[in-house]
């Protein structure tokens, strides 16, 4: 008879000093937890089942086999192992360290094992066992585990168990298996193969035999008989080593298996608890497993097992990336104010745009909640505008020769509020904060900064510090929340606080980042919103570069300029003269 199992996993949290990890192989199971004071208990864990996989290629057959296998397979800083290898109907189990194995059988759940040692015997079909590492084994009471099963299958009992060790203290490392008998399937039994080496030496007694009883005419025809022999040695050798080839790829996928498997179970535990962690864990799995499902026929047992891992990777991962696809749907087209006006720049103030058509000289302001525009500036001496800011009731407008401030309660023009400055180059983006303006100039890599006076606005002044040095000749526009944001088309993204550049890097966004990015915050955002031409998509990090979610789409729309109002739920993206909006979830 041959066991058919229904397996599920459970795998706490890990840190630096506690790891725990369930094996599975094709001929063997087991639960390690590992301890380490100086800080690499996952290396050492790894190893312990690195080295299991490898020696439990060849099942064990015996009890004895079984325990030598464990205690070569032990390291020091082991504080929880247990094995168990099924053969036949009978399963062998060895446990070193601390921790508890317990069977449940109909309704009653007992103790096998709860000190080091090595048990065997026969299962009945729906016989559940449950490996416990010493954190579990110290979190669930006997009653808790009774709770635990309501004629459930294995990976619902895994699943409710992680959730019950999760509340209690003290469970990181936890690993348990809940290993159920589904079944017992008959095996038939197949008649020894004759040693290569003996069919080999027999057949050659034969041809000797034969050739005595030919004439000694056609003795010379028999040099073909002998080529045969030698080919047919070449084969035999060649597939001996074609069989070692065999087992050495079946051990390193398993290793592959066994590793990616913990990686998936550890992101899926941890993705509540720290999701950046999680993801990171999740990726590992999924790319740890591309080789496999490149190189492994899908048809094979390997491959089987690696296509399902694979699925549930990339189906926690989808879940885990946060990822929503939307089409942007058309939000406001300025001519609806104007015939033939088009969209060429923005700026936000809470949930209220200036827009600017740079061609048509006119400058409106859109509410975002009610969509209502109006035009409130314009004419000749907009000429050259290219770029508009926004300030409470302030609207800044770049002309050709400075910059001219619209006053909303008067519906009056003030021009060149800033004039034009010699040693301004080419500016790429004006942004207003706290009624000051600042001047992105991409052609001198400078920020220029107009304070706010009673009278009107400061001579210029250079935010960056002199010693920061940033080359934003690539610059693609800018975001100010008390700190500067610029994106680039070489796919990074700066960050200055008061004058200094200061450290960002994102972590966890998937696919990498593409080349164009622009961003979008103001101090009223929680998070940072970056705009990845490339990619068509837009991606919310946390202002600690943190990736949070995705926002994707697959038009043919390329976005030049994005605001978002998360106080309204609203992606605003600029392209083709129009605005468009994506929900924020």
């Amino acid at each position: 008879m041959r066991i058919q199992p229904s397996l599920g996993s459970v795998v706490g949290v890990s840190d630096n000093n506690h790891w725990g990890q369930v094996f599975l192989s094709p001929t063997a199971y087991g639960v390690v937890e590992v301890e380490d004071g100086d800080g690499r208990a996952r290396d050492w864990g790894v190893r312990v089942l690195a080295n299991l996989s490898e020696r439990t290629a060849d099942p064990p057959r015996s009890l004895k086999a079984a325990q030598e296998i464990t205690i070569k397979a032990f390291e020091d800083r082991v504080v929880s192992f247990i094995l168990l290898v099924p053969v036949g109907a009978v399963l062998y189990m060895v446990m070193l360290g601390e921790g508890k194995v317990l069977l449940k059988r109909g309704d009653d759940l007992a103790v096998l094992m709860d000190q080091p040692g090595a048990i065997s015997g026969e299962v009945r079909e729906a016989d559940t066992l449950i490996l416990m590492t010493k954190s579990v084994a110290a979190a669930l009471t006997h009653d808790e585990m009774e709770h635990l099963f309501d004629h459930l299958e294995a990976p619902a009992v895994a699943e409710k168990m992680t959730l019950a060790i999760h509340k209690h203290e003290g469970n990181v490392g936890a690993a348990a298996l809940i290993f159920q008998v589904k079944g017992l399937a008959p095996v038939e039994v197949e008649e020894p193969s004759p040693k290569p080496e003996r069919r080999l030496t027999r057949m050659r007694w034969r041809v000797r035999e034969h050739i005595r009883s030919i004439p000694a005419m056609w003795r010379r025809p028999m040099v073909i008989v002998s080529a045969l022999l030698i080919l047919l040695f070449m084969v035999s050798v060649a597939l001996g080593i074609r069989r070692q080839l065999g087992q050495k790829v079946e051990t390193d996928v398993a290793r592959v298996l066994t590793d990616a498997q913990h990686a998936y179970d550890e992101g899926v535990a941890l993705l509540e608890l720290n999701p950046v962690k999680g993801r990171e864990r999740l990726t590992v799995a999924r790319d740890a497993l591309v080789p496999l499902q490149e190189s492994l026929a899908p048809s094979s047992l390997e491959g089987k097992a690696v296509g399902k891992l694979y699925k549930d990777v990339t189906d926690q991962l989808t879940i885990a990336m946060q990822v929503h696809r939307a089409e942007p749907a058309l939000f406001y087209d300025f001519s609806l104010l104007k015939a033939n006006a088009t969209i060429t720049s923005l700026g936000q103030n809470s949930d209220t745009v200036a827009i600017l058509d740079g061609n048509a000289l006119s400058v409106g302001l859109l509410t975002v909640p009610a969509k209502k525009g109006e035009i409130i500036a314009g004419g000749a001496s907009y000429r050259g505008a290219s770029l508009v800011a926004m300030h409470g009731d302030s609207v800044f407008t770049l002309a050709g020769d400075g910059i001219h401030r619209a006053s909303l309660p008067e519906n009056k023009t003030t021009p060149l509020v800033v004039k034009k400055d010699d040693q301004w180059g080419s500016i790429g983006a004006m942004v207003s904060y706290g009624g000051n303006l600042y001047l992105l100039d991409t052609a001198k890599s400078r920020i220029w900064k107009y304070i706010a006076t009673d009278t009107g606005f400061s001579e210029t002044r250079e935010y960056l510090n002199p010693d920061t040095l940033p080359d934003l000749s690539q610059a693609t526009g800018m975001a100010i929340d008390g700190g500067v944001w610029v994106g680039t088309k070489a796919g990074r993204i700066f960050h200055f606080v008061q004058g200094r550049e200061e450290t960002f890097a994102v972590r966890g966004v998937e696919p990498p980042f593409g080349k164009t990015l622009m961003v979008a915050t103001t101090e009223e955002d929680k998070n940072l919103y970056v705009l990845d031409s490339d990619n068509k998509r837009v991606v919310v990090l946390d202002k600690d570069g943190v990736y949070l979610a995705q926002y994707v789409w697959s038009g043919n729309l390329t976005p030049i300029q994005i605001v978002v109002s998360e106080k309204l739920k609203l992606i605003l993206l600029l392209g083709g003269g129009k605005l468009y909006s994506v929900e924020l979830k």
